[in-house]
Formats: C-alpha cells, sequence, structure tokens
C-alpha cells in the first residue's frame, strides 16, 4: 500500500526549523518554570522537554504522510497501555509502582502534548490560536504565583509568551502559503523570519518606552492590594487583614466602623476533638486568636495589651517550630486560673489562607505541634499544626446559636448555667486583675451604659443570670413583635463626627456586626463589676454532617465575642452577636478533609551541610531528633546523610523544589519508613548520636520543612519573588552548557551519520544507491540542483572517473520506464556503486572532505533540493 504524502521534504524541514525549534525552546522554559511551582513534578524538566520534543518532532514527520489523527491516536494509546502493563511488571513494589506511574503519566502527557502540537502544525490551520491560548493561560498561572510584582516581573512573564505568539502565527501562516519552486527560496525565508522580528522587538520597544509609567502604575496598585484588601477607609474595616504574601492575619485591633467588608475565602479546616457526654454530638468552641482588653475612647478602637495581667494567651509562630517537636507554655494554664471543670482536648488545624505564622487554637490552648500535610492534600493545604487546649467543661460555641428542638444542646446549656450559678463571686481574686478587668471609660455616654446595665440586671443576683439578662435584651422585641435588635455589615455612623457609636447603637440605631454587639456586651458586664474582656478569631459554624468533628473556616467567619471570668472555673466564651443569617445558612462545605496521617519513624532537625542535586542526597548537621516518640538533644551535632529522591519539601506557604533546600538553611527531616523503628532501642541509655550510628545510611526521607531559608542580606521589600527562585544556577547553567554542547556536536556529526545512514541503506537497491550517491556529491560540492540526471551524471563522470551515466540510465529505465531493465543491467549498475565510491575519496583528500562534511548547510540544501 502506497501512502501518499501530505507535505514534501522541504516544507517539511521548514517546519521543523521554524515552527518545532522555537516552540521546544519556549516549552522548556515553561516546563522550567511549573516544575519550579508544582512538586509533583519532580524537578525533572530537562525530560520532560524531551519527552515534549521527541513527540513534536516524531509527529511533524509521520503526518508528512497522509496518515488519520483519530485511528494513529488510538494505535498511540494502545502503546501507552502496553507500555504501563511493561511497567506493572518491571516495578517492584507497591511505592515503587506508584512513582514509576506517576513519572509514566507525566511521560504521557507531554509527549502526547507534543505530539497534538506536531499534528496541528502539520495539518490545522487554526490550530496555533488554541496553542496559543493554551500557553497563555499557563503563564498567567505561572505569574499569579509572584507575591510581589514589579513592572519587570509583569515583562519578563508576558512578553516572551506575547513575543512567541505573535511569532507563531506569522511563521504557519507564512509556511502555508509558501511556494516551495520559487527562486531564492532561502533567501526568501530568511528576509521574511528576520523583518518579523525586527518590527515585532521595535514594537515591543516602543510600547514599553511609550506606556512605562503606566507599567508602574499597575505594579504600585498591585503592591496595595493590602491595603485594598484591609479597606483602609474611614467608614470600613475587615475583621482580617491580608499580609503581603496574600495570606491573611488577625489584625491586632478592631474599630467600630459604619460597614464590614468580608469575603468567603477558606482560611483553615480544623478537627476538634470535643464532644459532649453521649460521645456523639459535636461539641464545637470558637477558635481564638487574640485578646482584646485595651479600648481608645478617641478613635473608639479595642486592642490587644501585651502587659495585660494574667495573659493567658499562647501565640507560638509555628512556621519557626521544628516539624513534629512540640513548643509547649504551662504559663498559659497557669495564667487562666482555671481549675475546675478543665479537661485537655485536641485539635488539628490545616492552613489555607491562614499566615504561616498565625495559631489559632480554642482557648485555653497551651501546646503547638507542626504536622505535615497529607501528600495527596498538598494542593488544598499549605500547613498544619496539632493543638492541645485547656478546655472548660462548661465552654461552648453555642449560645446564641443554640439550634432549637435540639434536646441534648438544650440540657447542656441548663446544665451549665446551674452550674455557674454556683459561683461564689470574686472574693479572694487579685485586685489588680479585677481592676483591669472591670476598667471601663468614664463619661456621659458610657454613665448611660452603666445605667442601661443596671435596669437589664436588676432583678438577677448571680453573674450568669445578668449575663442572660444582657443577652435577652439584644433578643427582645418591640411592642409590633420586632426585633430590637438587627445584625448588618453596614450600620452607618452618627450624624455627628466623633459621636459615641456604642451610644448610637445602643440607644439610637440599633443595628450592627459583632465588634458593636461585642463591644457593648463588654461594658455592660464591666458596669457590673463583673471581668471581661473580648475575644477574636473565628467563629465555629457545625454543619459537616458527613465528617463529624471537621470544621470548615471561611473568612466571613472572623468573629469577636466576649469571654467572662468566674472564679475557679476560668474565662469562659459567651457570643451575644445576634446571628447572621447569611453565615448561619452558609452551604455544607464541599472539601474533602485531609485523612490518612503515617505514623512516623524518625525525625531529625538540624543545619544542611551538603546538597547534591543529582544523586538526591543532603548531609544533615543535627541538633536533635525525635525516635520513637521520644525527644533527645544532642550538642555534637553529628553528621548524617540522608536519601531526599521522594521527599516532599515544603515551607510554610506551600511546596517547593529540591533545589531550594541550600547550605546553611535549618531543615527538619521525617521519615515513616517502618525499618527504621525495628532498631534496637533502650530509652534510658541512648543518646541521639547512638541512635543515628546504628541508622541505615543514606536514611530515606518522606517530608523536608524548611525551618529558616539562607539569607546573606535583608532583602528589599519591593523586589519581586521570582518563579524561578530557588534554583542552583550554578548546576543549571553546567547543564545548558552540556545541552548545548551536545546539540552542537550532533549537528556536527550528522552529516557523517546521514551519509553513514545511506550508505548502509544501498546495500538493498538502486534507488538507496541513488539516495546514496547524490548526497555523497552534494556534501562534498557537486549539488544536482537544476541538472537533468544525463547531464549531471556526464559532468561527474569527466571530474572523476566514474561510470555514474551507466548507473543513472539503468535507474531511470528502472524507476520511469513500462519495460524494467534486465537482471544483467540491475547487475552492472549496482557493481558501479563502491567504485564510484572510492574514486570519488581518491580524488577528494580526506582532510578537505571532512571540511566539506561539516558544512552543515550542505545537508540542509540537500534535504531541500531534492524531495
Amino acid at each position: 500500500m502506497h501512502i501518499e504524502r501530505a507535505h514534501s521534504w522541504k516544507k517539511l524541514g521548514v517546519q521543523c526549523l521554524l515552527l518545532a525549534l522555537p516552540t521546544v525552546f519556549f516549552a522548556f522554559v515553561v516546563l522550567m518554570k511549573l516544575n519550579a511551582n508544582y512538586v509533583i513534578l519532580q524537578d525533572q524538566w530537562i525530560y520532560q522537554g524531551i519527552y515534549f520534543s521527541v513527540g513534536i518532532i516524531l509527529s511533524l514527520v509521520f503526518y508528512s504522510w497522509r496518515f488519520r489523527f483519530i485511528s494513529t491516536a488510538l494505535v498511540l494509546a494502545l502503546l501507552y497501555y502496553i507500555g504501563y502493563k511493561i511497567l506493572k511488571q518491571v516495578a517492584v513494589g507497591e511505592f515503587d509502582m506508584f512513582f514509576f506511574s506517576v513519572q509514566y503519566l507525566i511521560f504521557i502527557f507531554i509527549f502526547s502534548i507534543g505530539w497534538l502540537v506536531g499534528f496541528g502544525f502539520s495539518r490545522w490551520r487554526f490550530f496555533t490560536v488554541v496553542w496559543v491560548l493554551f500557553l497563555l493561560a499557563i503563564e498567567i498561572i505561572i505569574v499569579s504565583k509572584i507575591t510581589t510584582v514589579t513592572a519587570g516581573a509583569i515583562a519578563l512573564g508576558f512578553i516572551p509568551v506575547l513575543l512567541y505568539t505573535f511569532y507563531i502565527i506569522y511563521a504557519s501562516e507564512l509556511i502555508r502559503n509558501l511556494n516551495e519552486h520559487q527562486s531564492s527560496f532561502r533567501w526568501y525565508l530568511t528576509k521574511r523570519v528576520s523583518g518579523f522580528f525586527g518590527v515585532v522587538v521595535l514594537i515591543f520597544a516602543i510600547i514599553f518606552y511609550l506606556f512605562r509609567k503606566d507599567f508602574t502604575t499597575i505594579e504600585n496598585a498591585w503592591k496595595k492590594v493590602e491595603s485594598h484588601y484591609n479597606d483602609e477607609r474611614s467608614n470600613s474595616q475587615r475583621m482580617t487583614k491580608v499580609n503581603r504574601d496574600g495570606t491573611l492575619s488577625n489584625t491586632g485591633k478592631m474599630s467600630l466602623s459604619g460597614s464590614l467588608s468580608k469575603t468567603k475565602q477558606l482560611v483553615f479546616v480544623a478537627h476538634l476533638n470535643n464532644f459532649f457526654a453521649d460521645g456523639s454530638t459535636q461539641n464545637p468552641l470558637y477558635f481564638t486568636a487574640d485578646y482584646y482588653t485595651k479600648f481608645d475612647s478617641t478613635t473608639q478602637t479595642f486592642a490587644t495589651d501585651t502587659l495585660r495581667p494574667y495573659n493567658d494567651l499562647f501565640s507560638p509562630d509555628p512556621s519557626q517550630i521544628s516539624l513534629f517537636f512540640t513548643k509547649t507554655d504551662s504559663n498559659a494554664i497557669k495564667n487562666s486560673l482555671a481549675t475546675i471543670n478543665r479537661k485537655v482536648v485536641e485539635a488539628d488545624v490545616y492552613k489555607v489562607a491562614l499566615s504561616p505564622s498565625d495559631y489559632l487554637a480554642p482557648s485555653t490552648a497551651f501546646s503547638v505541634q507542626p504536622i505535615p500535610v497529607p501528600y495527596e492534600y498538598t494542593s488544598q493545604y499549605t500547613a498544619a499544626y496539632h493543638a492541645k487546649m485547656w478546655v472548660s467543661d462548661l465552654n461552648s460555641a453555642y449560645f446564641v446559636y443554640n439550634p432549637a428542638g435540639n434536646t441534648i444542646l438544650e440540657d447542656f446549656q441548663r446544665r451549665r448555667y446551674d452550674v455557674l450559678r454556683q459561683d461564689s463571686g470574686y472574693n479572694g481574686i487579685d485586685s489588680e486583675f479585677l481592676a483591669y478587668y472591670t476598667r471601663m471609660p468614664h463619661g456621659k455616654s458610657y454613665q448611660q451604659i452603666r445605667d442601661l446595665a443596671d435596669t437589664i440586671s436588676s432583678g438577677d443576683s448571680t453573674t450568669i443570670d445578668k449575663i442572660l439578662a444582657i443577652r435577652d435584651y439584644f433578643l427582645s422585641k418591640d411592642e409590633f413583635g420586632q426585633p430590637m435588635f438587627q445584625y448588618t455589615d453596614n450600620p452607618g455612623e452618627p450624624g455627628l463626627p466623633g459621636a459615641n457609636k456604642l451610644d448610637y447603637f445602643l440607644f439610637t440605631n440599633r443595628k450592627g456586626y459583632c465588634a458593636y454587639f461585642a463591644g457593648a456586651t463588654l461594658f455592660m458586664l464591666r458596669a457590673l463589676h463583673i471581668p471581661s474582656r473580648i475575644a477574636t478569631g473565628f467563629l465555629t459554624v457545625d454543619r459537616s454532617s458527613k465528617n463529624p468533628g471537621w470544621y470548615w473556616f471561611y473568612e466571613d467567619q472572623a468573629h469577636a465575642w466576649v469571654q467572662v471570668f468566674f472564679k475557679d472555673y476560668g474565662w469562659i466564651d459567651f457570643d451575644t452577636t445576634i446571628p447572621d443569617v447569611n453565615t448561619q445558612q452558609a452551604p455544607q462545605p464541599d472539601g474533602t478533609p485531609p485523612l490518612g496521617s503515617q505514623k512516623v519513624a524518625f525525625v531529625g532537625d538540624g543545619t544542611v551541610l551538603k546538597v547534591d542535586t543529582v544523586k538526591k542526597q543532603l548531609l544533615l548537621s543535627v541538633n536533635k531528633i525525635l525516635y520513637k516518640d521520644n525527644r533527645f538533644q544532642t550538642n555534637q551535632s553529628p553528621d548524617i546523610r540522608l536519601d531526599i529522591a521522594f521527599a516532599k519539601i515544603f515551607t510554610d506557604t506551600g511546596s517547593v523544589s529540591i533545589t531550594t533546600l541550600e547550605q546553611g538553611m535549618h531543615i527538619t527531616a521525617a521519615s515513616y519508613d517502618e525499618k527504621l523503628s525495628k532498631i534496637p532501642f533502650e530509652k534510658a541509655a541512648d543518646t541521639a548520636v547512638n541512635i543515628l550510628s546504628r541508622l541505615p545510611q543514606p536514611v530515606s526521607i518522606d517530608e523536608i520543612k524548611i525551618i529558616k531559608e539562607v539569607k546573606a542580606s535583608t532583602p528589599d521589600k519591593n523586589t519581586a519573588r521570582s518563579y524561578l527562585h530557588g534554583f542552583n544556577w550554578l548546576n543549571i547553567l553546567i547543564t545548558i552548557a552540556v545541552i548545548a554542547m551536545a546539540f552542537v556536536i550532533l549537528i556536527i556529526l550528522s552529516p557523517w551519520l546521514i551519509w553513514r545512514f545511506f550508505h548502509w541503506r544501498a546495500r538493498k537497491n538502486l534507488h538507496y544507491k541513488q539516495r546514496a550517491a547524490l548526497y555523497l556529491l552534494n556534501q562534498i560540492g557537486y549539488p544536482r540542483d537544476f541538472h537533468s540526471p544525463e547531464d549531471f551524471a556526464t559532468m561527474i563522470d569527466k571530474q572523476f572517473g566514474t561510470n555514474l551515466l551507466l548507473f543513472t540510465t539503468v535507474y531511470q529505465k528502472e524507476k520511469y520506464s513500462h519495460i524494467p531493465p534486465s537482471p544483467v543491467q540491475i547487475a552492472q549498475a549496482a557493481a558501479t556503486y563502491k567504485p564510484f565510491v572510492k574514486a570519488v575519496k581518491t580524488h577528494i583528500p580526506w582532510k578537505k572532505r571532512v571540511a566539506l562534511f561539516l558544512n552543515f548547510y550542505h545537508t540542509l540544501h540537500f534535504f531541500i533540493k531534492n524531495h
């Protein structure tokens, strides 16, 4: 069966040169960027670039014949499947099979993209438009990873892809409309392509020069994203702030503004191991970030006070704590002054948008242990930690948020109120403590609040009943049966500048958000000499029916509420904010909780001494280890070799590549290898040095957390974080140099390799002998070009004393005549080939022959002119 060609060899060569080569180069760049941002690609961008290159070149060559795409794609899919089956037979062990399967899928995906691109360039006229849109989408994703944006970063991100876009569309149309038979063919292409680049570069230069101020404006506007998100306007506020890296943190203060800005962004997910007595009904707790105990009556702002007495806030920086190592603060428990009805409750917090340095947990937290995010969830969560809290049995997120008709919750509320009614008051409590937590401003407006508090609680004698009276006041209705107070994110402000906003909220407007309800409750309680403070963090909404104990926290759940102190019972949450219907009726979370954490066998913490990115090993100077749940400290700093070939490397902002590791970094390395747990161990006698000496080296590592990166100097805050950050540039330059050298050597040797191939094929028949003879003559400076076969053979015979005319006559007869040559004639013609080659080599000295063969232009000329 004869398959017709869709393109000539000449056109195929032009497609490879003008379409495939620039595309391959650009693909290498894009893959390098993607590998820098996505750890699943394993920093194998060179190999992946080769996969793409092979795919596009093979596809261009393959579809230069008239093969159908669907049928060939099915054959390719079958080959993929066969390869997968072979891989299953070769792979040893479940882990190896998983690793090789991931690599094989990456190969299939990238090779298939290259194959599809080759087909599109060869057959589909409008493919270039689809292709460049795909590349633009990828580039937008890559640029979005930049945390601090400058005009240079924008240009570096988009100008290359825009330049490639314009070029590839232009080049594809140029090739499509190409007249292969016109004279000065090569000069025509050279002129067109060089002219295009000259014009485009000039246009880009002019645009960048004329609009450089606009680019700077864009840069400045992007840098001000933090102030934009914080809504730093006089009449608006947020309960959280957006950091420069895009994460969220507690604001450290809370003003009474005319409007509240909030979003539906997921901040973190937590598993809280706190249930009611039945063991199945969840008892959610608010997650606390800070306490506001200071009030500025001039700006009417609540703020944190680091000098507050009996400070029980535990606020570590989880990002600076070694993975699996625990930090505790017993002073938090001591300063809580809580001794009755307390228990230890545990929680796991998985960060999504929460700042790496922030710590949230129900009151009163006293312990934190950074834990890894399971590998399959690293795209969803950036970091995680395990928290322990000293929690009151009487504490609960249910107060105003008490679901009606739930008998378990209603019984719990009644029981805790009955217990708190037995409170003996504040006799024996430190007077400084009482004075600080009952302090409130003076003035007419605050006297009105005192009078209101006295009126509301006039019939109540116990602390808890006074609290309930204030709650009932906010839930009360007017004479028309309408609620007296309403929740709103836009309460407005008093008409008179400087007017007391709490006074306006309580007596005039009666509309507000959590800051208003919490602030008013705080001062009414303090007016009644009840120690209280404002807590900020996130309210917990129990809406996870599929995964009990798991809670999703969105930015619109950032909240403020009041904590009341009871002697011996400590601080207990009371939230008097009228429910926000939008928050209460939020949809069920769509996410899947990060389940499936593994048991760690060994953890080593220390400083990186050396990184070998080729062998994928690391030399670590160990300061402390965790082995079989026992912590060992050492002052000797012994060295240990680690195998990090399959390790997930991450910071508290997400996963990074192996090239991010540098000498001098503080890291924590963890292994889940069960074999490490089987080493003999004596807790009383063993030391870190003894244990390390018995470990098989290199130790196979599964997780690496970078605690602190090496910084030679303080970086400029306005410097953009390049998406190429973390690469070992020396290794990259060496790699590029080696690849470039290999490519140059291949180009130099390619004429000789092609000749050896033709010479080898010449053993078959006259056709391949003719092809080899013409190639040999072309390489030594005797191309046939526009000569007729007979004229060219006669000229060569005169020059070299060969018998090429006889060969040509028989070959032409065999190829074109209806009467084929006799076997004798074919044998005579075939016999002329070897003497022909020998005669040519004899007449051309070997030094000159080598020099002529090294002229790659001759090779290109042969394939373009002879097709």
